[in-house]
């Protein structure tokens, strides 16, 4: 789940990345946040999707340092079948760039079962610029994110859809250590949960990389994210 609203169908009814999408100006409540930034060094992050404990998807991210810069590219993959035939699709494909820990710039494509949307973002003279396929174009404040969750800074940042370019409103709190099951074994880890319209809630472990992900759909269903 990333924040994108997944719409049609039933089955596929409010598996939406925005029921994962952190907010506005959000400040963490309880303990400090992790690490900011934390790129695993491996270099990739990847994920299962699960809906209700079975497979919904990918979703994978590769880091690539490209002299003070990095490079972020992110594919999210999800479908959704009934028997053999697949009832809902839903894809997005987003690349961040950074320099010296400043988000630069942001351009993602989404295919919503069909229906096209966009967000980009751009750091001009100092001001960050958006436009998406549902907010327009607007002035984000300083400290706008795309919400892609790889970065813990999200958790106290303005946070930008990166499906349609909406500014996304929630509170944070921190919910302590909780351990997860992350590439066949259980870390330690610290939790957070995002409250607003939606909900989820993040882990990440003790060297901040993101570790996992829960979220409640709006047809009543629990998506997870599992570190492959």
């Amino acid at each position: 789940m990333h924040g994108y609203e997944v719409r049609n169908s039933a089955v596929a009814r409010g598996l939406g990345r925005r029921a994962a999408l952190a907010g506005l100006g959000a400040a963490v409540l309880g303990a400090a946040a992790p690490p900011s930034a934390a790129v695993p060094a491996s270099g990739r992050l990847a994920f299962q999707a699960l809906r209700d404990g079975s497979p919904l998807g990918t979703h994978t991210l590769a880091f690539t340092r490209d002299g003070g810069g990095l490079i972020v590219a992110i594919a999210v993959d999800y479908v959704v079948k009934f028997g053999p035939i697949a009832v809902f699709r839903y894809t997005m494909r987003s690349t961040e760039h950074w320099r010296d820990d400043t988000l630069i710039s942001v351009d993602s494509e989404t295919n919503d079962n069909g229906k096209p949307d966009f967000m980009r973002l751009r750091r001009q003279d100092g001001a960050i610029w958006v436009e998406g396929s549902k907010s327009g174009r607007y002035q984000a404040p300083p400290n706008a994110l795309a919400a892609s969750h790889w970065n813990a800074r999200e958790l106290g940042a303005t946070l930008i859809n990166p499906q349609d370019g909406a500014i996304m409103d929630f509170k944070v709190s921190a919910l302590g250590e909780d351990p997860i099951r992350a590439a066949g074994e259980t870390v330690p880890a610290q939790r957070y949960a995002l409250r607003g319209k939606d909900g989820l809630d993040l882990w990440y472990d003790l060297a901040g990389v993101w570790a996992g992900l829960k979220a409640v759909a709006k047809d009543g269903s629990v998506i997870s994210y599992v570190r492959t």
